[in-house]
């Protein structure tokens, strides 16, 4: 990590502060958002309940769907809110309730280039990541006060309890559904495999390490049928993406030069373009819906399976630590029922 990593972690922290501050009241003005001149981060597909936006000068909206979600925008979730965001890169994320997040910076152009730093305060969200996720490196990264979450093209789950938190131990948490994360500190590092959970506590002196069993606190929400087959749906579609993502950005920059009538012109055949392709990404769902039922079942099978084995073979370790101490609760209850008779000098 070192100490440049760690300024990005405390710069990032005290960024995903600020803009929080609103959250407590409903007091906060609503200013014209210069949102045009700032990346599009994704578009809100899923909306429930206590969800605010707030923007950098915390100006505070109420998404609906198909808003945008813009790079510094802030995410605040109460009690049994939730939103769901179709990322620019093609991943996707789920804010769970109770959940304070930053979109600290954003860039999905689809060049090598790209970046997604998400400044995580407080609760949790799902997160299947896009093109930037396989990138590598610092290209994705999730910050919270204790740790900074890497990955290469997963689906995870962090979690921070905060001081005072009473589900679990205050901390940084993050669950592996899919792939594999890192969690890095100054103190040290961890890699995060799939069906795992690793653990930074806020407090002490202490590493990241992998958990013995993932925290009861990671409940599925009402929603969480959406992520059913849905990593291996964006997988499958993140280089079309990427590559409508280029020549998107590739026309916009051409159309910046021209006169004006052109650029309109330019822009309706763009829209155009863009529904055909549409419609086109539809009927291509439609043809594969059933393939793909098929795969989403053969994977909740596996799925079933693994967790019937971990079942298995977490019984089978009870039963051996019980097994073990039988022959100690034995040799005691047998010196108490027969206590030794000393031998005749």
């Amino acid at each position: 990590m070192g100490e440049g990593v760690l300024r990005l972690v405390l710069a990032a922290v005290l960024a995903c502060v600020a803009p929080l501050a609103p959250a407590q009241g409903e007091s906060a003005k609503t200013p014209a958002d210069a949102s045009a001149e700032r990346p599009i981060a994704g578009k809100v597909v899923l909306v429930e309940g206590d969800v605010r936006v707030y923007d950098r000068n915390q100006g505070l909206r109420r998404p609906k769907l198909d808003d945008s979600l813009y790079e510094g925008d802030s995410v605040v979730t109460g009690d049994g809110g939730e939103v769901h965001f179709d990322m620019e890169d093609g991943g996707y994320i789920g804010v769970r309730p109770n959940t304070r997040m930053r979109i600290a910076n954003y860039k999905a152009e689809g060049g090598p280039d790209d970046q997604s730093v998400i400044s995580l305060l407080q609760g949790s969200f799902r997160s299947i990541t896009g093109w930037i996720g396989r990138l590598g490196g610092d290209h994705y990264r999730v910050v919270t006060r204790t740790v900074t979450i890497g990955v290469r093209g997963t689906e995870h789950e962090p979690h921070v309890i905060p001081e005072g938190g009473t589900v679990g131990e205050p901390g940084t948490y993050d669950r592996v559904h899919n792939g594999e994360t890192v969690m890095q500190t100054p103190k040290g590092t961890v890699n995060i495999r799939a069906n795992q959970a690793g653990f930074m506590p806020l407090r002490g002196e202490a590493r990241p390490r992998v958990l013995d069993r993932i925290p009861a606190f990671f409940r599925p929400t009402r929603n969480e049928g959406r992520f059913q087959g849905l990593h291996l749906r964006v997988q499958q579609q993140l280089q079309q993406r990427r590559q409508q993502r280029i020549q998107q950005i590739q026309e916009r920059r051409k159309q910046a030069g021209l006169p004006r009538e052109q650029r309109q012109r330019a822009l309706q055949e763009r829209e155009r373009r863009l529904q055909m392709q549409k419609q086109q990404q539809e009927k291509r769902e439609a043809r594969q819906a059933p393939e793909r039922r098929k795969e989403e079942k053969a994977q909740s099978n596996r799925a079933e399976k693994q967790r019937q084995i971990q079942e298995r073979r977490e019984a089978a370790e009870r039963a051996r630590k019980e097994h073990a101490k039988k022959p100690e609760e034995r040799r005691k209850h047998g010196e108490r029922e027969h206590p030794r008779i000393p031998a005749r000098e």
